[in-house]
């Protein structure tokens, strides 16, 4: 039997790959074909052609700060993309429609429960964001990523924590195979910069202010995914480092960049805490602070309140915190080590298989009751 599986969520990548890393779980357990519904905004408008699935575009965008006459058109848009849906939906004909936020999905999910779909949806953040909280009722199940994220929901006997889903492609390669890839020095203390595939400008700035400090540590190198927008800039002004310092715009081989961290800086989107927690490594959170909802600073509170990570908000970095975190975290490596267990019992490498179970019970369920 082949299963049609109908996938939304997006925007960003911390919708769309935890969807993708699901549908990839599911295919592990038997036959299906899957199709995406997404914006032609979104970072899934590039991705989901490139994957081979079929991809379906609707009118669907999000709130806008400040830009009134574009929220003004919110209900047209939502009322078009719900017809949208609807149509796609009567076409395709799904046996389970999946969601994993960001505002497209709310039309999409809206149809699956009026069509009477198999419908779940699943959030990665710890505070769930609104289409999460608005649709949880209408959903069979709700995945969630953190144990805290319970309390934000009045029904609760459908939730279910099974971690945020991370990317199969972060298998670590050996160790020198890695430090080969970046061209840097086993016998050195790595720091491990990066801000998302953009880049993070409040990080590259803190670093670039304190790097003449940092590069007085003989044993340091410094591995720095600066983001396309500041990669010029970040280079020409660590020149005089980069026999120490990799500078690169982006970094695609991310499990070979991991592989080699001692220390890593990030921002603490659901995605990037996933990833680091799974592999258990030692970080210092730099949360965005215009994130929705403030939720980059709920996940890192999560973490650092559990001794299991560092959190310095972008508001506290000129206070000193930021420098004595990362002189901590540099100076002692034994704490580093207890550090690595306690992140790691947040992580859940098997999220994706999980949900990708839990899913398939309860259409199975359903279908044996029909």
């Amino acid at each position: 039997m082949c299963l049609n599986v109908l996938l939304t969520g997006g925007g960003t990548g911390g919708h769309l790959y935890p969807g993708l890393a699901i549908v990839e779980a599911i295919k592990q357990k038997m036959d299906c074909e899957v199709r995406y519904i997404g914006t032609k905004q979104g970072v899934e408008s590039r991705v989901i052609p490139e994957s081979g699935y079929p991809f379906y575009r609707i009118w669907m965008s999000g709130i806008h700060r400040g830009r009134l006459f574009i929220n003004l058109l919110f209900p047209f848009k939502m009322a078009v993309s719900l017809i949208q849906s609807i149509a796609v939906l009567m076409n395709y004909r799904p046996d389970v429609v999946i969601g994993t936020g960001g505002y497209v999905s709310w039309p999409v999910m809206t149809a699956a429960w009026l069509l009477g779909k198999h419908r779940f949806i699943q959030e990665q953040n710890q505070q769930p964001g609104l289409v999460t909280r608005k649709l949880a009722a209408l959903m069979q199940g709700v995945f969630i990523s953190f144990p805290e994220s319970r309390r934000y929901f009045r029904k609760q006997d459908h939730l279910y924590m099974c971690g945020n889903p991370v990317r199969q492609d972060l298998e670590n390669p050996s160790s020198s195979k890695a430090y080969d890839i970046f061209q840097m020095n086993p016998k050195f203390t790595t720091l491990f910069i990066f801000g998302g595939s953009q880049g993070a400008r409040g990080i590259n700035q803190a670093i670039l202010t304190r790097i003449d400090q940092l590069m007085k540590r003989k044993n340091l190198q410094i591995l720095w995914a600066s983001g396309p927008r500041w990669f010029e800039s970040v280079k020409e002004r660590i020149n005089q480092y980069h026999h120490r310092i990799q500078v690169l715009p982006y970094i695609s081989n991310m499990g070979a960049a991991y592989s080699i961290a001692d220390v890593i800086v990030c921002r603490s989107g659901a995605t990037t805490v996933a990833e680091v927690s799974c592999l258990g490594k030692p970080v210092l959170f730099i949360p965005f602070p215009g994130a929705a909802a403030n939720h980059q600073e709920a996940n890192a509170r999560v973490l650092s309140e559990a001794g299991a990570a560092f959190m310095v908000l972008e508001s506290e970095i000129e206070s000193g915190k930021l420098d004595r975190t990362l002189n901590y975290l540099l100076n002692h490596p034994k704490e580093r080590g207890l550090m690595e267990k306690k992140i790691a019992a947040f992580g859940h490498p098997d999220a994706a298989q999980c949900i990708a179970k839990k899913i398939l019970s309860e259409i199975q369920v359903t279908r044996c009751e029909s």
